[in-house]
């Protein structure tokens, strides 16, 4: 409604009633003078993955996955900026938020959007790096809600920052047909610097950021699942809980010339109130995890640009890699550790995985992705293949966005 009547006052305008045209750059666009700018985007995928394991859904052996998003956004005026983002498939909205942006240190977004932890749930679908995301990424960060945050840049672009209240703590941790607990109102604070952006030296792309959300949750059991890369269990996380859930996060990136280095570490802890047998207070029960990440564009074009952009005939290619971690409970080898729902420290497990993948860029709207995985999870018993630890998954996108 908020978006309806912005963009209503603006086609009202009479400058912009002068001058309606349509061009297409990057995308398709409609222009109303310099009141108004609706840029059309659309983004088709599908994905082929296959594994040695038992995935999250085995009714489909070559699991297939197709995704269709339609969406606008723009700028409405001089001082709103707005995303409206649909699937097709799930037939749900996405990202739906306008965005006052008059002032470059103090600005505020508000509607539906991803709160701010997590440099890789943050990175736009059409820009990752990989066909899916880091398990820390799709598993302990909270995804999108219904919000408000300010955010800027201040001291010379030396400090970002993002500050918000939502609703919930995100989609990611809120299963649409599931009993299990999650949190209410969410506070969110990201601060990102960047210590040499006014330098002309390869460092001058760097930077690092620290994030940190928090929420209650009622009593019961976890939303917060552990699960390999195509979705398998591999730790049961049937523990109550009750009281304060909290995220922290930590994140770098540096993209020097051709190359890029990432890395980021997500640590989030629930609470267990009341939770002893004698009623008492149990420890928190803790999930964690980090990846580092790197790419080379073979054909050479800055990473820092990006790739799809590219001056070869036959598009850009890259190569990535990945290794990653993602721990629920403690894999400590002590006497004292348990599977007891009501245990002081639960026996847990962790899974590590590496990705090697290859990156073609056809053209600037069509990107091919292949993805080879390799998992080995710490106590195979809780895992998808009981008494084999390690296994072998690959995944294949095919992507067309404009």
């Amino acid at each position: 409604m908020l978006l309806a009547a912005v963009l209503g006052l603006c086609l009202s305008s009479p400058a912009a009633a002068q001058d309606i045209r349509f061009v297409w750059k990057d995308h398709p666009s409609l222009r109303a003078g310099k009141w108004l700018r609706i840029d059309f985007r659309a983004r088709v995928q599908s994905d082929m993955r296959r594994s040695e394991a038992p995935t999250k859904d085995d009714r489909d052996p070559a699991n297939d996955v197709a995704r269709r998003r339609i969406g606008i956004e723009g700028r409405a005026g001089r001082i709103i900026d707005y995303q409206l983002e649909y699937e097709l498939d799930a037939r749900t909205w996405r990202d739906a938020y306008v965005n006052y942006r008059q002032f470059k240190a103090v600005q505020v977004r508000a509607g539906k959007f991803k709160l701010p932890l997590g440099l890789d749930e943050t990175t736009s679908a059409t820009s990752l790096d990989f066909v899916m995301r880091a398990r820390i990424s799709s598993r302990l960060t909270p995804g999108r809600d219904h919000g408000v945050a300010a955010h800027g840049i201040v001291l010379n672009d030396l400090i970002a920052y993002e500050a918000g209240l939502f609703q919930n703590d995100g989609d990611n941790a809120r299963p649409s047909h599931s009993t299990r607990v999650f949190g209410g109102r969410t506070n969110a604070i990201r601060i990102t610097i960047s210590p040499f952006h006014s330098s002309k030296s390869p460092l001058a792309d760097f930077h690092a950021a620290a994030a940190v959300s928090t929420t209650t949750v009622p009593e019961g059991f976890p939303s917060i699942r552990a699960r390999t890369v195509l979705g398998a269990s591999f730790f049961d996380s049937d523990l109550w809980v009750k009281g304060r859930r909290q995220r922290t996060g930590l994140e770098m990136r540096w993209r020097p010339g051709p190359a890029s280095v990432q890395a980021e570490y997500i640590r989030l802890t629930d609470e267990r109130r009341g939770q002893r047998v004698d009623d008492g207070d149990l420890p928190p029960v803790v999930a964690q995890g980090w990846y580092l990440s790197g790419t080379y564009a073979i054909t050479g074009e800055r990473k820092s640009r990006g790739l799809i952009k590219t001056q070869h005939r036959f598009g850009a290619i890259e190569a990535a890699a990945r290794v990653e971690q993602l721990t629920f409970g403690s894999t400590d080898a002590r006497n004292d550790l348990s599977t007891s729902r009501r245990a002081d420290i639960p026996l847990g497990n962790s899974d590590r995985a590496l990705t090697l993948g290859l990156n073609w860029y056809v053209h600037r709207f069509v990107k091919i992705q292949i993805n080879l995985i390799h998992e080995r999870i710490h106590d195979p018993s809780m895992g998808p293949l009981p008494g084999q630890p390690g296994f072998w998954s690959r995944a294949l996108r095919f992507q067309f966005a404009v």
